[in-house]
């Protein structure tokens, strides 16, 4: 350590990557110094129309920032550099991370430009960096990117480990392995605290490794008669490449279909991670000179994002290509939790439209990044950690975690499952909460960003399942000049005017009675909501959005 302190413990705070999946962002502090892990988005659930992603909440990070010492990014993946913009314009400090995570940050940026130009410092496996007090190792880890590692950091208290997200790939596409020795060797020397991976904690045995993909690939290549789509994540780099090896062995054209995507390939094929034969990729205009047997299409849309190359292809709204009868449509990853229904209805569409489709693991066409059972029963057992800490994951993937844990004889009383925003204290002797720290949602809505958008959340969902009235009346002088105008949007059909005639009797009604009690104008449009909110539900037992608007002349 650098330097001697009085208080030999640090504080833990996780702001988000627990008790779901994504927005993974991690503080170690100790005395007046901060690093940060990561700082990931999370993508939208169903019942966020509108929203395009969540950020972490960053307040704390703010009311500190002049602690800050580093930014360490574990590895490119969304969920881990997606809100690496929003916090780059709270502090200003060094980001440490390897060379594909660095140009996939550098792109990201591009789409939030920043006032300055933030120091990059690339870093390699094993390789050592004093990051303000902390002395940080970075080992590799494989998982579904490249470049990908876990850290071992000295700390005043004692070394703790944070896996990132990791599996155990002995016969990886890219050749390399989880350093397991780098894990042992620190495990051997004693390591005070393991924070793990849990994303795959209830999934027995071992994740299959990422090669076993090129034989399924082969042979669903060689059963299509025409065009092949290939829906992937823009970060899988191996999985791309993957693709690629395989559309030249059939003699097949690619076509890249999407901005995201292509922005990726082209970053990860100037870094040298990606070897592109040459003539192997035409430009997507040209794609229509080929006949549909030679060509395979790659782009976003595992999730079944309604903007995605895959959801506009299905849906008939993508300018270039319609999914049609005879077309191979592989979906290789697995689904997000929360993103169930959106996928189901892209794989229906396609499967209408008479396309093979081809998805989920028991078709072998995805391979998890993410260690199961086995694989965090090593880690644990390796590095014999005194503490543990699940981390990554929904609760149930937290708690299955720590019984595996227990089940290595780490003692409950030193488990800690933590939720975003506890200030954990962790010193030689003890692991423990101290503290809490409110969090707020943040939604990136456009360009408006903030909690406040929770309000807007809960209009939207209301207008898409109630519908909504717009009422407009011109009042002068205590007296109504005309009819209440009447607009309805998702409420009923326009030919029953039985309902729109009484609402229309009752606004009369009751702004009548308003007028004579000399009520204001602002009084008038309160009181009218609220009474033909609940008039509306007597009548029609739904609950639409009203908007009153009362013109006084």
């Amino acid at each position: 350590m650098k330097e001697n302190y009085k208080d030999s413990t640090v504080k833990i705070i996780p702001l988000g990557g627990l008790g779901a999946i994504g927005k993974n962002i991690m503080l170690l502090e100790q005395g007046d110094d901060i690093i940060i892990i990561d700082c990931g988005i999370m993508f939208p659930r169903d019942e966020m129309p509108g929203i395009d992603y969540i950020i972490p909440d960053l307040s704390y990070v703010r009311r500190n920032k002049s602690k800050v010492k580093g930014i360490i990014l574990t590895h490119g993946h969304e969920d881990h550099i997606g809100a690496i913009s929003f916090l780059l314009q709270e502090v200003q400090a060094p980001i440490y991370a390897t060379k594909l995570t660095i140009g996939l940050v550098r792109s990201r940026l591009e789409e939030r430009p920043l006032r300055y130009e933030p120091r990059f410092v690339e870093v390699e496996p094993r390789q050592i960096e004093e990051i303000g007090p902390f002395t940080v190792e970075f080992i590799r880890v494989n998982h579904s990117i490249i470049g990908s590692v876990g850290l071992a950091i000295q700390t005043v208290a004692g070394t703790i480990i944070h896996s990132g997200d990791f599996k155990i790939d002995f016969s990886s596409v890219d050749g390399e392995v989880t350093d397991i020795y780098r894990f042992a060797d620190y495990g051997e020397k004693g390591v005070l605290l393991l924070m793990s991976d849990s994303t795959n904690s209830e999934k027995p045995g071992f994740t299959k490794s990422e090669a076993i993909l090129m034989d399924r690939l082969f042979e669903i290549f060689s059963e299509s008669k025409g065009r092949v789509i290939v829906a992937s994540f823009a970060s899988n780099i191996q999985r791309i490449q993957q693709v690629l090896d395989t559309a030249y062995k059939f003699n097949r054209k690619v076509v890249i279909s999407g901005l995201t995507m292509q922005k990726n390939i082209e970053i990860a094929q100037s870094l040298g991670f990606l070897d592109i034969k040459s003539d192997l990729i035409i430009p997507i205009e040209k794609a229509s000179e080929y006949p549909n047997k030679k060509i395979v299409i790659i782009g976003t849309g595992t999730q079944g994002e309604p903007m995605s190359a895959l959801a506009r292809m299905a849906f008939g709204t993508h300018r270039h290509f319609v999914v049609e009868k005879g077309d191979t449509v592989i979906i290789t990853a697995s689904v997000i939790p929360g993103n169930e229904r959106m996928v189901t209805n892209i794989i229906n569409s396609l499967m209408e439209t008479g396309a093979n489709v081809y998805y989920d693991k028991e078709e072998e066409i995805h391979v998890s990044g993410h260690g199961s059972s086995k694989e965090l029963k090593l880690m644990i057992s390796v590095t014999k950690p005194k503490f543990f800490m699940p981390v990554h994951g929904e609760f149930k993937h937290l708690k299955k975690h720590a019984e595996i844990a227990e089940s290595l004889n780490i003692k409950s009383s030193r488990i800690v499952i933590a939720k975003n925003g506890d200030v954990l204290e962790l010193s030689k002797k003890s692991f423990k909460k101290i503290d809490r720290i409110a969090l707020s949602e943040m939604y990136v809505d456009g360009s408006e960003v903030g909690d406040v958008a929770g309000d807007v959340i809960k209009e939207r969902h209301l207008m898409s399942t109630e519908g909504v009235i717009f009422i407009t009346s011109v009042i002068s002088q205590g007296m109504a000049l005309n009819e209440p105008d009447i607009i309805s949007k998702g409420f009923v059909s326009s030919e029953n005017q039985k309902i729109h005639s009484m609402i229309k009797r009752e606004i009369e009604d009751r702004i009548r009675r308003l007028l004579i009690e000399r009520r204001k104008r602002e009084e008038i449009e309160s009181l009218l909501s609220s009474y033909i909110k609940n008039y509306i539900y007597k009548i029609t037992k739904r609950n639409p959005l009203i908007i009153v608007n009362v013109i006084e002349i």
